[in-house]
């Protein structure tokens, strides 16, 4: 993934470029796809936007799209054109502007928007500005928070009994006058449930516009702060009270009002159900394998951005040594990637070497399986069952990351012909905590996701290795230093099960695989 850093200039600068790059632009434009993400991870969006993603040549994307998703595994460069309300990294003729120059030197342009495009997302402004320069625009639905988010917690748009249509309006509009406006009286009276996207920051006029133009002030109403669908709150009561009960919760957020609101999962006036927040330093890879062991009641917050770039190559050569040593499923992955590319001949590979169990696998789904799996999963305990296997003098090649310390080549290097290869690098930035939940947990999987996270650290911290537990001792003063009960995704989950108060032993799946 080649990202394009710095929001609004760099996104600018980018727009720039393409227009002043006349000599590449194609004899055919391209096609511009507005796509929706929906309103979470990739769980809730569609096979036909991941496919998509995975095949664009350039994603231009909005703030309100998930880590998860950011973390796909693409060779499309990524564009930064987020809208909030008061902060806008590029105007929107800008952004039509910058699909329309994109579409003349990319075969294919993906716009990806939070949610859905079409539902208050701008999406009809935009095809209506490639086309009119002449250049193919098409759509893929999303997801709409207006009725993901309130399912979340047992809330039903529609219902039998209570309702057979709802009306989803905005609260955001061009116009600086009331919500509603003159359209308050026939808001106020329509049939059925009434949710209001983006409009947290006007509740207390929404309600008293509502009422006024006849809305029953004890109509049932939730406020659901949706941030990301996963770790979304909720307070409901009566639409007259409504404003001071949820005067904590954050925008963006979703508000329901009607009768469906009495099926939501929680008692009247009260928080969400009780959730164990874990904020990760994780690969979106690892993320998910230790989410899937996890009921919903615990949930995964990911607090650094990690993009990882490739530096050296698998050399031809590299594959006439003794032993292939890899301390990652990273490495493995670039490996891999190396071989089907330069064509070499999987029957030349050498004995190999990994870390654990996770690297072990990800050989494993290619067809090679590892000679050599130490007992403990870390990279000390990887030199010395080496040590113990290989002959002395034999030729070793190390795939690791650049950021990765030389003790390990040094110590082998006694005793072997070693060369190492860093295969990729990782760039860690830092979530903007303040939008997220508190955690009552924090884990790291790795020391150089230790060493990167600079912030202050506010809860007890589970850590996947003695060496990674080092680190944190070294670089900061938690609460508390806990080790995983294994070096895995599993071991990970277990522990993370074991240490919350609210995991529920007959929901998720269990580290066994059972349920």
């Amino acid at each position: 993934m080649t990202a394009v850093q710095g929001r609004g200039s760099a996104a600018r600068e980018a727009l720039d470029m393409k227009q002043d790059a006349v000599t590449e632009v194609r004899q055919e434009p391209g096609a511009v796809i507005l796509a929706g993400a929906g309103c979470g991870g990739r769980e809730l969006m569609t096979l036909q936007v991941l496919d998509l993603i995975r095949r664009a040549d350039v994603i231009v994307y909005d703030d309100l799209i998930s880590q998860d998703i950011l973390d796909i595994d693409t060779d499309a460069e990524w564009i930064y054109a987020g809208k909030r309300k008061g902060l806008h990294s590029m105007t929107q003729e800008e952004i039509n502007g910058l699909l329309i120059s994109l579409a003349q030197t990319h075969e294919l342009v993906l716009r990806l928007k939070g949610g859905d495009p079409f539902v208050f997302g701008r999406g009809r402004e935009e095809m209506r500005a490639v086309r009119e320069a002449g250049i193919c625009c098409q759509s893929a639905p999303g997801i709409t928070s207006a009725i993901a988010v309130p399912e979340r917690f047992d809330i039903p748009v529609t219902d039998r009994i209570h309702a057979s249509s709802f009306t989803v309006i905005t609260a955001s509009r061009k116009s600086q006058g009331k919500p509603f406006g003159p359209d308050a009286g026939w808001v106020a009276h329509q049939p059925g449930t009434l949710v209001v996207l983006m409009g947290l920051s006007r509740l207390p006029e929404i309600v008293e516009e509502l009422i006024r133009a006849g809305k029953d002030p004890r109509t049932p109403t939730a406020v659901i702060s949706s941030a990301e669908i996963s770790h979304s709150e909720m307070v409901r009561g009566e639409l007259s009270e409504i404003t001071g009960k949820a005067a904590a919760l954050q925008a963006p957020a979703v508000i329901v009002i009607g009768d469906v609101v009495r099926e939501a999962t929680v008692d009247p006036g009260q928080p969400a159900p009780a959730v164990f927040t874990v904020w990760t330093t994780f690969t979106g890879d690892l993320t998910r394998r230790v989410q899937h062991f996890l009921p919903p009641s615990i949930q995964l917050v990911p607090v650094l951005q990690a993009a990882t770039t490739r530096v050296e190559s698998l050399e031809p050569e590299d594959l006439e040594a003794d032993w292939l040593v890899f301390t990652s499923r990273r490495g493995v992955q670039c490996f891999l990637d190396d071989l089907r590319q330069q064509k070499l001949d999987i029957r030349r590979i050498p004995r190999l070497a990994v870390v654990g169990q996770a690297t072990a696998e990800a050989l494993e789904e290619a067809g090679l399986y590892p000679d050599l799996i130490p007992d403990t999963a870390d990279t000390p305990d990887l030199v010395r069952s080496l040590k113990q296997e290989a002959k002395p003098g034999s030729h070793l090649v190390l795939f690791r990351a650049r950021e990765a310390d030389s003790v390990m080549e040094q110590e082998l290097s006694k005793q072997y012909a070693v060369i190492r290869r860093d295969l990729y690098e990782i760039q860690y930035e830092a979530q903007d905590t303040r939008r997220l939940p508190r955690p009552d947990l924090m884990a790291f999987a790795s020391r150089s996701a230790v060493r990167a996270w600079t912030q202050d650290i506010p809860c007890p911290v589970l850590c996947i290795s003695d060496i990674t537990a080092s680190q944190v001792r070294q670089d900061h003063s938690p609460a508390s230093v806990l080790l995983a009960d294994a070096i895995s995704a599993a071991g990970l989950a277990a522990t993370i099960r074991e240490l919350s108060p609210v995991a529920d032993a007959a929901s998720g799946v269990s580290p066994d695989g059972k349920n």
